[in-house]
């Protein structure tokens, strides 16, 4: 299965997310490897993971670790990516030996020149942005607007405000470099519902 653009899928948690991310053509799936997080993956459901999934790409995603501690775990679990998921210093991340997906909150009050400042100091050290709210719901037009100017500066992944309706509509208008979904937990051990990504996936497979 192909998908029209890049899939990031964040905090997959269980082996059931995993084998249908990557089966339905899913480019990332991230873990939560944040140390202080009760929803911190465990190590051992971790490595049960990446002994089953092949062919998709695994990263890390980390809050206030130090860069060699995100070493250390990026090459214990073979991941392909570091996902920072608060501000780390430029020098810091030069030390990270992954590449980078930076993620960056937008609100009400994001000024945009602010924030494409921002991107440019940082964009030589990362691999991407991952745009994230916790104001914005959904995407509207004004943070369309906001986010077509910053895409076409920057590789962006959309993370939030995408559902099956508006996937199409957002690609189509802000041409981001992917979109970011979320995991979930099972409601039993092997049982998932996947109908709410299901449903973006049809939306965009080629």
């Amino acid at each position: 299965m192909g998908l029209r653009t890049s899939v990031i899928v964040n905090g997959v948690n269980n082996l059931s997310d995993a084998r249908f991310c990557a089966g339905m053509g899913v480019d990332i799936i991230g873990f939560n490897l944040r140390l202080d997080s009760p929803e911190r993956i465990s190590p051992e459901m971790l490595k049960e993971i990446t002994s089953w999934v092949s062919g998709v790409k695994l990263a890390g995603e980390f809050t206030r670790a130090r860069p060699e501690v995100i070493n250390e775990l990026a090459e214990e679990f073979k991941l392909d990516l570091i996902q920072l998921d608060t501000a780390y210093l430029i020098d810091e991340i030069e030390e990270i030996n992954r590449p980078v997906i930076q993620k960056i909150f937008i609100d009400k009050d994001t000024v945009e020149g602010e924030l494409l400042e921002m991107m440019e100091l940082y964009s030589p050290v990362v691999h991407s942005f991952l745009i994230y709210s916790n104001d914005f719901t959904t995407i509207d037009d004004t943070n369309t607007r906001l986010l077509k100017s910053v895409a076409k500066k920057f590789p962006i992944i959309i993370g939030f405000g995408i559902n099956k309706e508006n996937v199409n509509t957002i690609l189509d208008k802000v041409k981001p470099a992917g979109i970011g979904l979320q995991g979930g937990h099972e409601i039993k051990p092997g049982l998932k519902d996947f109908d709410e990504l299901q449903d973006i996936f049809e939306e965009i497979e080629e």
